[in-house]
């Protein structure tokens, strides 16, 4: 057997990783259609219109989608893009997949630059929102009709087919027709379409938004146990936070065109960059404190919210302290998780009670501040929680965010 070199290991490991460099997307527009849009801009800023996007950029060339893009994927990571509706998160999906040409940036797939390869000469899959099925096709044709198409023998595609089956555990239904599914078999199916062409990428857009939450949460499970069973790199787009915390190795927060931050699920829930990022990620949403001054008394670091001075931890006096950070305006978030019952604190009343079984979500109106806080509920006397009550509360200093007012970004 001829010994592989270690030029040649690393080429081999890096065949399914995805590097994107200054990608740009521009949707060319007319000279109309350009001032059109400028001047529902300039009235997004006296009343909304409806359908208007306002945060994209418009330039002469036409509507910017995805702007100074840059990632690399590594070979058989997990990557998921989420942000809001028209971010550029499809956008870059597509332009992955070869569907969405690329205005500017280059797009390497394992070392090679793809750009102007043909979306079936990359070796990827994709998985679409709405499953795409042929409908008068059973699942064993769905299933294997690309590699049908790719000449291969029959008995070698039934195999390929029998083997994604038993991994989807859909052997079962190979003989019924898209018709006859539910929705989380004709998802399996086509994710079973995908992976029977062993690719070295799989691109899943939005592949669970039709489904109920029920199925959802069965299907991130299925995924998950996928993960574990196939050799391959998941590029994954969701709007869905809470997909991309369970899914993903990696995600990608987009908001605007724009990559706003880049780390594991922990790093971005315990350490985001800017306002967007905490206020996206996480469930329930992070509570903010706006105009909450930042004070310095005999050399240390305090904030003052709603009339009490709350001294900052040892982390955050530390890197205020070497940036020499001057008293300025801060927004303070405060995840819901992280706030406790309390004999002294802060007190408001409690306008919105939700018994969730293992802990209860309180609207808490703190001087017309809509707080939220979530309390297990083991242990907890319920009438202490219940709707019209007072309700005192605190945090621990070393698990908030302090954020500049003006750039909106995380201090530390």
């Amino acid at each position: 057997m001829r010994q592989t070199s270690e030029g040649e290991a690393v080429r081999a490991n890096s065949m399914s990783s995805i590097t994107l460099k200054n990608i740009k997307k521009v949707y060319p527009i007319t000279d109309d259609e350009i001032r059109s849009k400028k001047k529902k801009r300039k009235q997004q800023d006296e009343a909304p219109v409806e359908g208007f996007v306002p945060n994209l950029q418009i330039t002469d060339e036409g509507v910017v989608a995805v702007q100074d893009f840059n990632l690399e994927i590594k070979d058989k990571e997990f990557v998921v893009l989420v942000g809001p509706s028209g971010c550029g998160k499809s956008t870059t999906l597509r332009m992955i997949a070869g569907l969405e040409e690329i205005t500017s940036g280059e797009l390497y797939i394992g070392d090679k630059l793809s750009n102007v390869i043909a979306p079936r000469d990359r070796n990827i899959a994709m998985v679409f929102q709405n499953y795409s099925l042929y409908p008068h096709m059973t699942v064993r044709e769905n299933m294997g009709f690309s590699l049908k198409l790719a000449k291969m023998p029959k008995d070698e595609i039934e195999k390929k087919v029998q083997e994604a089956a038993r991994t989807l555990e859909i052997t079962q239904i190979l003989d019924r027709l898209p018709k006859a599914l539910s929705g989380g078999q004709r998802q399996r199916v086509a994710i079973g379409r995908a992976i029977v062409r062993q690719p070295q990428v799989i691109l899943m857009d939005e592949p669970l938004s039709n489904l109920d939450a029920k199925l959802r949460g069965q299907m991130r499970s299925e995924i998950i146990r996928l993960r574990q069973k196939i050799d391959t790199t998941f590029v994954y787009v969701t709007h869905d936070q809470i997909e991309a915390m369970t899914l993903g190795d990696r995600i990608v927060v987009m908001k605007d065109g724009f990559i706003q931050q880049v780390g594991t699920p922990q790093e971005v829930f315990n350490h985001p960059v800017n306002t967007f990022v905490a206020g996206f990620i996480g469930t329930p949403q992070i509570n903010f404190f706006h105009n909450v001054p930042l004070i310095k008394k005999n050399g240390e670091y305090y904030i003052t919210i709603q009339g009490q001075d709350i001294k900052l931890d040892e982390k955050h006096q530390k890197v205020l302290k070497e940036k020499d950070t001057e008293e300025k305006n801060l927004i303070v978030g405060v995840r819901p998780v992280h706030i406790e019952m309390s004999d002294q604190g802060f007190t408001g009343k409690i306008e919105v009670s939700e018994m969730m079984g293992s802990e209860v979500h309180l609207h808490i109106n703190l001087n017309g501040d809509d707080i939220v806080a979530v309390i297990p509920t083991a242990n907890l006397d319920l009438d202490k929680v219940s709707l019209g009550k007072d309700f005192t509360f605190t945090f621990n200093p070393s698990l908030i965010h302090c954020f500049d007012a003006a750039t909106e970004e995380n201090l530390i």
